[in-house]
């Protein structure tokens, strides 16, 4: 069975984050929070998920058992 969940990644104090944040609150979605790095040269691991460095980034991550059959499932779609 294929679990979706969202991951936002975040910065303490930006005020878009905030904003993002209240919407998702607001809606009654669950979603996990990932702080980064103040410093964009040490956002790395945000550049490669998402292809940016600033924040806030709303990714959706697909979980499950069978993660090589979600996949394939989404695929189809694309």
């Amino acid at each position: 069975m294929e679990e979706k969940n969202l991951v936002l990644f975040r910065l303490e104090g930006c005020p878009y984050c905030k904003r993002a944040e209240e919407s998702l609150k607001k809606k009654g979605i669950k979603y996990r929070k990932i702080e980064v790095m103040p410093e964009k040269s040490k956002r790395e691991i945000l550049k490669k998920v998402s292809g940016q460095d600033s924040v806030p980034v709303l990714v959706e991550v697909i979980g499950a058992k069978n993660q090589d059959d979600d996949i394939i499932e989404w695929l189809k779609t694309q």
